[in-house]
């Protein structure tokens, strides 16, 4: 009989959003049905309200016949449902069989437990070690440990959020068949993502929201991208132009670049690197020589070097496990290199500290966006701020906290306009959804006076018109002489967005494209170590 969620609304009077209007939604044992929608279009809220995060203000919720008002999430796991978010919220001083056992009663015995999640990672193809500390996992392990701990309490039903977004594509065929598995078992599967290529080939059905409503609920096969992003989007596909005026009174201008380019024609990307070209050689924006970082418990990095010159954008491929993450934090300044030397627009920064990559004239959004980018329990405009601020001193009052507040306020309330984002920063950060968070951090960053940019899984959880803001912002910030420095499991994303991807395998630079050259098989094949001559 399933699950029904009927005529469902909820109300955020703290920022006066109205999230649904009226939402249905069903889910019937057995199968996978996907929710999708533009970025605010309430799949996340609605999703929560089933899994017992948020409560409903009307509607009803109906579990295999009975009508039930899910309070909480242990009435929701009790009721058998249960909710992975996009962004897990572990413990980070447990390990991944503690994490599991968490809200179980009784004695907990330690070496069964162990055996328990170990049986059951490897049942299910997670390749997950039961005694992992969850705080050096990846976002997408965070994600698999937090499905492990929904399986060994038997939820009947999963709800998905973004599951493949951190995913290579050989990982993602994984998951694929674990839900095809759990389909198999009789379990029902609630899968919001924003691939819709990829979710039309798994699900068996699909529903579109927009603006807090269903407004469609048919067969995946049915159907094809276009059509799911017309009914999601209407008329609405283009993002809303920004203004960019600057804070009046102040000597240095808030987020820049928008407004020059949207007025600018829409490039063909393949023209990318011929910009970098034009004109005078420059000096390298990178350069990283004899790179290793041997850190116990992570993935190493072993003598890499390359350079990214001004103008261009690069991507580096890779699964996680082949040290993307070391290098990423490496080249940022979270973690010491054993050797190497790391230089950004001419200043030495190995190893001295994430302050001194930004003060080499360097950017960072880092994949954990809800954890280390933004302060979630906080209105975001504490978030939107954490740079800026250090300008707004007032002279030698700003040592003891004194600073420029209508400086602040209207910094941040144009970096929410850049981003498209159409309310107040004073609300709190929580109360946004992902695709518009991922939004307003990339923003951020790039109001920020710097000739570096690195991104990790810069397009996560966006959905097409975040996506088109994305690459206009990026070859835009390039333009001016920047350089960006992509990671990201997903190889369509770094092909569409770069001019150039290095794979990185086995802690080394395994193969290096030109633009001309991107082939997803040979990327996937690098990837993996499969030869692709």
């Amino acid at each position: 009989m399933g699950i029904e969620l009927r005529r469902i609304e909820k109300f955020f009077p703290g920022n006066g959003v109205k999230a649904l209007a009226g939402a249905d939604f069903q889910l019937l044992p057995g199968e996978i049905h996907a929710l999708a929608g533009e970025n605010g279009a309430g799949k996340s809220t609605l999703m929560h309200i089933m899994a017992g995060f948020l409560e409903a203000d009307s509607g009803s919720i109906i579990i295999e016949g009975t009508g039930r008002r899910l309070k909480n999430t242990a009435g929701a796991l009790a009721s058998g449902i249960g909710m992975v978010r996009q962004h897990p919220r572990l413990v980070p001083g447990f390990r991944v069989w503690e994490t599991c056992s968490l809200g179980f009663s009784g004695w907990i015995r330690t070496g069964a437990w162990k055996q328990r999640v170990g049986e059951l990672s490897r049942r299910w193809g997670f390749d997950l070690e039961a005694d992992r500390p969850i705080a050096g996992l990846s976002v997408g392990e965070r994600q698999k440990c937090a499905v492990l701990a929904l399986l060994l309490r038997d939820a009947k039903y999963l709800i998905l959020d973004e599951p493949a977004a951190v995913l290579s594509p050989a990982e993602t065929e994984r998951l694929f068949d674990l839900l095809k598995k759990l389909r198999s078992d009789g379990r029902g599967i609630a899968l919001i993502s924003h691939k819709l290529e990829e979710t039309l080939r798994i699900a068996d059905r699909i529903t579109v929201l927009r603006k807090g409503k269903t407004v469609s609920c048919g067969q995946a096969g049915e159907s094809s991208p276009g059509k799911i992003s017309s009914l999601m989007f209407g008329s609405e596909q283009i993002a809303p132009e920004q203004d960019t005026a600057p804070p009046h009174g102040t000597k240095e201008a808030p987020p820049h670049g928008a407004k020059e380019a949207a007025s600018q024609p829409q490039k063909d990307s393949v023209t990318r690197n011929d910009n970098a070209a034009k004109g005078p050689a420059r000096k390298n924006i990178l350069e990283v020589r004899n790179l290793s970082v041997e850190i116990p418990g992570r993935p190493f990095i072993r003598s890499a070097g390359f350079t990214l010159a001004p103008g261009s954008i690069t991507g580096i491929a890779g699964v996680r496990d082949s040290g993307l993450e070391s290098l990423e934090l490496a080249l940022t300044g979270f973690l010491n290199p054993r050797s190497g030397e790391i230089t950004v627009a001419g200043t030495e920064v190995a190893g001295k500290g994430p302050g001194a990559f930004r003060r080499a004239g360097a950017a960072y959004l880092c994949a954990d966006r809800t954890g280390t980018a933004l302060a979630m329990g906080l209105p975001l405009f504490d978030s939107l701020i954490i740079h800026a601020h250090r300008r707004s001193e007032q002279g030698p009052l700003g040592r003891i906290g004194i600073m420029n507040a209508s400086y602040l306020r209207e910094w941040a309330r144009a970096i929410m306009r850049q981003a498209g984002i159409l309310r107040s920063p004073g609300n709190q950060a929580d109360s946004f959804s992902g695709g518009m968070l991922q939004r307003l951090v990339l923003a951020r960053e790039l109001a920020e006076p710097v000739k570096f940019l690195v991104l990790a899984e810069p397009g996560w959880g966006l959905d097409v018109s975040g996506q088109k803001l994305l690459d206009r912002q990026l070859r835009d910030f390039a333009g001016k002489g920047s350089a960006v420095l992509l990671f990201s499991t997903d190889i369509e994303e770094l092909m569409s967005l770069s001019d150039r991807i290095m794979v990185l395998r086995d802690g080394k630079i395994s193969d290096e494209l030109g633009r001309s050259e991107f082939h997803l098989d040979r990327i996937g094949r690098a990837m993996v170590g499969a030869s692709h001559g």
